[in-house]
Order: C-alpha cells, then structure tokens, then sequence
C-alpha cells in the first residue's frame, strides 16, 4: 500500500495510481486537496496574482493594492444584496459568496476530496507546457470565529468552511484557505504535490465514470448543458432508447 510522506513530489500515470492514494490519505489526517492546470501554478489567490491588476496606457502589471481591495469588497458588499437570498452575516461569508461568483478575492478553493482536486487538474485536459498537478496539505488551522470580520488580524493562511450559498459547495466538498497576504505564495509546511503524467483526458474520462464529472460538481442547468455537451464531444453518452 502507498504511504504518505508530509513533504513530497510524486507523479501519478493513471486513475489507478491515483485511486491507491485514497486510503493512505484518509488515514494519515486531515489532508484538503487542490487541483491546479499545471504544475508551475503557486499558491496565491487570485487578487495577489501579477496579472490580477494591469495599467491603462501600457498594460503591465501593477501590484497586488489592499485599498483597491477593500474598495472593491466595499462594492460588492453593497451592491450584491438585491440578488441574494441569504445576507452572509460576515467579511468571510462575503467573501465567500464572492468568490464563488468569480471576483478576485484572498481565499483559495479546496476540496476534502483527492478525486474532485483531480477533476478540476484535468478539467480542461489540453497539453501544456507544464503537466496538471494536485496539492494535498494538512494541519492548517481553522479561521477563528470571531475574527471572521477581521481578516488582518487572523494568522497567515487559515481554513475556512463556508456555509452552503450554493448547491456547488456540498457537491465539491468545498472549502477555502484565507490568506492574510494574498501577493505571497503560500508554502504549507506539510505538503504533498501530485504531478498527473500522460493522458489527462484518460484520467478525466475515468473519474467520468466515477461520477465524478462537471454535472456532479455544478449541479445546475449550466453545469448539466456543459457536461452534455463533453459527453459528446467525445461520444461518451449511454444509448437513450431505440
């Protein structure tokens, strides 16, 4: 049986290869998993990413602003409340819920699931210049409660869990790390970094099969019309009827 080391690199060349994994995770603690397009991908939420903030006139980077930040949250906060059911009741609740529909914010997505970490590796399986990779980390701690408001004062990377403001959280046993300073790459002590060989569409038509596709991780309309669509692109469907 495959073991776990709290510091490594290891390369998986098929779904069986990563399937053996399951179990020595699961009984080694409370890993979370990442899955990133290639394995060049640091760990740095989207705000604090260079390309997150360009100048008009040149287009270069310009670097990660926490006043732009709070301007924008400040934005959202109150322009967001005609369109959602739940008011989140804090900045990370808030925070949450923008992520979620796409702003740059300072949390990462993770799952409690390797097999969900390596959907979103594979999702798009084209060749790239580096292969798709999972991060596996454990032992961070939880954000507490009652700093959720105050994000500065919180240590530097926390885990949260969000509450359910969407059907996709449950379905892709989701969580977020919290980053104090979103610009500097997060570098977890105890850290485990999967490396996917060839053939990610092989890997992702396997985890198809495990039910494990883009229908069962967004459940909605939306992700139900994508996944039919995959299906067939690569004439995947099941026979419906004569």
């Amino acid at each position: 049986m495959a073991t776990i080391n709290v510091r490594e690199d290891r390369t998986v060349n098929s779904f069986e290869e990563l399937a053996s994994l399951i179990q020595p995770f699961r009984k080694d603690g409370e890993w979370i998993f990442r899955g990133v397009r290639q394995s060049n991908y640091e760990l740095i939420p989207k705000i604090g990413r260079p390309e997150s903030r360009r100048a008009i006139g040149s287009g270069g980077n310009l670097p990660y602003d926490r006043n732009a930040e709070e301007t924008m949250y400040r934005h959202f906060e109150r322009s967001a409340r005609p369109y959602v059911k739940h008011v989140p009741a804090n900045r990370l609740e808030w925070l949450a819920l923008a992520q979620h529909h796409g702003m740059f914010t300072r949390l990462l997505d993770w799952s409690e699931s390797l097999l969900v970490a390596a959907y979103f590796a594979v999702e798009d399986a084209r060749k790239r210049t580096h292969p798709p990779m999972i991060y596996a980390i454990k032992d961070i701690p939880l954000a507490p409660a009652n700093k959720h408001d105050d994000l500065n004062a919180l240590d530097d990377v926390v885990m949260y869990y969000p509450p359910h403001i969407s059907p996709r959280i449950p379905a892709q046993t989701g969580l977020f790390t919290v980053h104090r300073d979103p610009d500097k790459p997060f570098a977890p002590k105890n850290v485990v970094r999967i490396t996917i060989g060839p053939s990610p569409l092989t890997l992702k038509l396997n985890l198809n099969a495990c039910g494990v596709h883009k229908s069962s991780l967004f459940p909605d309309i939306d992700g139900l019309a994508e996944y039919q669509s995959w299906l067939y692109k690569w004439s995947e469907h099941m026979r419906y009827g004569d």
